[in-house]
């Protein structure tokens, strides 16, 4: 029979530990710098510089002074129009004029712009290297099949990354007025 007393324990383990992820800073074919979440993407993998990023999961107990991860407040919205109320802003919180909120605004939207164009390049090349791969195989490849399968897997994966990353540019810049 199972020895349930340890799974609760294991559970709450496994619910409380951090999330990880590692980016990795380089420099691009072009000169320009490039920060990645994958160190293939790098033209020389071996002097990217790794950032780790940290950031625990936090689960309330809803008593005391613990950090709560909750949705952002929002106020219901009067009538069938859709349209959704933002709370008012504190006396104290700093204002922006509207030309210089136009010119934030601008400059997201640019480079946003940018990382998308990047992005869709990356893709391209990975596409590349993926037809180039699939007709192609090593001498070593040829006698261990399951390299060759886990270098295209790796290739497809990082297709999958770029169209993930494309898709989720497009929607931010949807959001850029």
């Amino acid at each position: 029979m199972p020895n349930y007393r340890l799974l609760l324990p294991a559970a709450t383990f496994m619910l409380c530990t951090p999330a990880l992820a590692d980016l990795y800073k380089c420099e691009g074919a072009n000169g320009e710098t490039l920060i990645t979440s994958s160190r293939s993407d790098c033209p020389n993998p071996k002097t990217a510089q790794v950032y780790r990023i940290q950031e625990p999961n936090v689960i309330g107990t809803g008593g005391g002074s613990s950090k709560r991860s909750s949705p952002s407040p929002r106020s219901e919205s009067s009538g069938s129009s859709g349209t959704k109320v933002s709370p008012p802003s504190p006396a104290n919180f700093p204002k922006v004029d509207s030309e210089t909120q136009r010119s934030r605004d601008s400059n997201r939207k640019r480079i946003l712009q940018d990382e998308l164009a990047n992005e869709q390049n990356l893709l391209n090349n990975s596409k590349k290297a993926l037809s180039e791969a699939e007709t192609t195989k090593s001498a070593e490849e040829k006698a261990n099949p399951s390299k060759y399968l886990e270098r295209i897997g790796r290739l497809r994966e990082n297709i999958v990354m770029h169209e993930k990353n494309i898709a989720a540019l497009q929607k931010e810049l949807a959001r850029v007025p």
